[in-house]
């Protein structure tokens, strides 16, 4: 189970990771790339999307075109039926003819068209005395009749037995008006239906394809089916007199047998006839046709990758790739110092040529300039070690010279004072030889030059007492040679005394405590030097007031340290606390 801060970690981590990934030069180029083909792609998509609607359009008109010219010889027949019924109807109205004479007139109409089942004048109260059978006949109670002969207009209809022919017909009526305008009846004329497609029409590109006409009531007239009756071609509920005064209407339904198919609806004659024409999967894959839709719509974000593969493989060939290889290099040189050439940069473009012809240049300019640095260097190392040890040999020089002084002198307070000035010129002279020994000529190790100093003062100054008992704790403390002189004096001025005035304690061991202490507090580092040693008791607490005191303040003086005594009955002890100073090249 991970805990909040592994959860922190991690989002930390993704967040990283997005955001290197984000400043690629890949992903802007990308990114920019986008932005710029964009517009473009705006643009393609919306021709895509109109390409689609040109092809839906075409094939729309397409399917109303065939459905209309199927159902040609119905329109035709219709025509040609209404013009004849037109004709009679304005016969009729301008001539007041007996019934035989307009019986022979209705006779005459049906001798010259054979498919024609009856024509007569059907007047009110659905009587025609005047018709092609030669009798009066009386047609069944018919609630639409009575409604057109309240409000006389021509209409078309159906009537799968008809009355007078008992067949099939398709029924033409026009109304007929006397001079003063009064409503005479309506010539009526009915025709046998025949098949809406005959048999070499039903093949081919039209073998899934199912016609209806219907009138303006919503009325079949005629109907094809490849098989089974029309209504399972036709969406359950379609009502056909919403389409009546429409254009043509053309959509994609589901049948009540569950198949999908496109439904094309034109009128044969507007207002009054209108054919229905539902296509099959045919016709629907061309509509649907899902690689041309996929394709056309795809063409955009294709054009966009396309783009940006180019463009990323251009970059990655003709900049990237020498980029990365001269931050290799680049690297290379900055961590071994090599200057590796490459085979890569011949074919590079002219700019990174440019750029790499700078780096090997400078390159070059910076291993040359950091051979002649490192040999001023070596050689102000070789000339200051020299210096200390010249230093270091002269006052080596001037203690033995003080020393054969000594040995001529007969006054004991001559060659105490000649002793310590011996003791503070070999202090010096350790400070030299340490610089001397340290690889850096910056910083000394105190600790290791205070143990020298201690061993130093401790094989002069304890011949007079036995036993001496030292205890000697340093930290490894680093100095400056600013600080180092200074300190180092202390140090001997302090040891002298100590083996001056100090003694043996209350159990005749004299005792010598020298620490050495680093602490850093508050981003502040501080160098602290105690100095203890036993002392008799009736020794004078003002032994130690002389020269070596005053140059002790005199070099913390110049450590601007904090400098403290302590004295008891069986211990003096000095302490000296500096602050550390760090190195700083001019």
């Amino acid at each position: 189970m991970q805990t909040p801060n592994t959860d922190n970690a991690v989002s930390q981590g993704r967040e990283s990771g997005v955001k290197a990934l984000s400043q690629k030069l890949v992903v802007r180029i990308a990114f920019l790339l986008s932005l710029a083909l964009l517009p473009i792609g705006l643009v393609a998509m919306g021709q895509s999307w109109r390409a689609l609607h040109i092809t839906n359009d075409n094939l729309e008109a397409s399917i109303h075109a065939r459905t209309a010219a199927l159902v040609a010889p119905e329109r035709q027949a219709l025509f040609s039926k209404i013009g004849t019924a037109s004709a009679l109807a304005d016969t009729m109205g301008a001539a007041e003819l007996s019934i035989t004479d307009c019986t022979a007139i209705m006779q005459r109409v049906q001798e010259s068209n054979p498919r024609l089942a009856f024509a007569g004048l059907l007047e009110p109260g659905s009587v025609s005395n005047c018709n092609s059978i030669g009798r009066r006949f009386e047609f069944l109670p018919d609630a639409r009749s009575d409604a057109l002969f309240a409000n006389p207009e021509p209409y078309i209809t159906f009537n799968p037995q008809g009355s007078a022919s008992e067949l099939p017909v398709i029924i033409v009526a026009y109304p007929t008006f006397s001079s003063d305008d009064v409503l005479k009846g309506f010539v009526t004329i009915s025709f046998e239906t025949e098949p809406l497609l005959q048999s070499d029409t039903a093949t081919g590109p039209n073998r899934d394809v199912a016609l209806l006409t219907f009138n303006k009531f919503g009325d079949t007239l005629s109907s094809f089916t490849p098989d089974g009756p029309i209504t399972d071609y036709l969406p359950s509920g379609l009502a056909f007199d919403g389409f009546v005064n429409q254009g043509d209407t053309f959509f994609t339904a589901t049948t009540q047998t569950g198949e999908t198919r496109l439904i094309s609806v034109v009128p044969i004659l507007p207002g009054e006839v209108y054919a229905l024409g539902s296509w099959g999967r045919a016709e629907l894959q061309r509509t649907s046709a899902p690689w041309f839709t996929i394709s056309t719509l795809l063409f955009p974000f294709l054009m966009w990758l396309v783009g940006i593969i180019v463009a990323v493989v251009s970059l990655n060939r003709l900049v990237l790739r020498h980029i990365s290889d001269l931050g290799r290099r680049m690297r290379r040189f900055a961590t071994y110092r090599d200057v590796e050439t490459s085979e890569k940069i011949d074919d590079a473009p002219s700019e990174i040529l440019t750029i790499n012809e700078t780096f090997e240049g400078m390159a070059d300019q910076l291993l040359r300039d950091e051979a002649d640095l490192e040999n001023a260097v070596f050689e102000r190392e070789v000339l200051l070690k020299e210096v200390h040890h010249r230093v270091k040999n002269n006052l080596q020089l001037i203690s033995s010279i003080i020393n054969m002084q000594v040995r001529q002198v007969a006054s004991p307070e001559a060659v105490a004072a000649l002793r310590q000035f011996q003791d503070r010129v070999t202090s010096l002279a350790s400070v030299h030889r340490a610089l001397y020994q340290e690889p850096s000529l910056t910083h000394i190790r105190f600790d290791v030059l205070l143990g020298d100093l201690v061993s130093q003062v401790n094989a002069v100054g304890s011949a007079q007492y036995r036993p001496v008992e030292i205890d000697l704790v340093l930290d490894p403390v680093t100095l400056l040679p600013d600080q180092t002189s200074p300190l180092a004096m202390v140090t001997t001025e302090a040891l002298s005394n100590a083996f001056k005035y100090g003694g043996p304690g209350p159990d005749g061991v004299f005792r010598l405590k020298v620490h050495l202490k680093e602490t850093t507090e508050g981003g502040t580092t501080h160098v602290r030097l105690v100095i203890e040693n036993s002392v008799e008791a009736e020794t004078s607490a003002d032994s130690g007031s002389g020269l070596g005191k005053r140059l002790i303040l005199a070099f913390a003086s110049q450590l601007d340290a904090d400098l403290q005594e302590t004295e008891t009955d069986d211990r003096y002890m000095l302490s000296i606390s500096f602050e550390y100073q760090p190195f700083t090249p001019d």
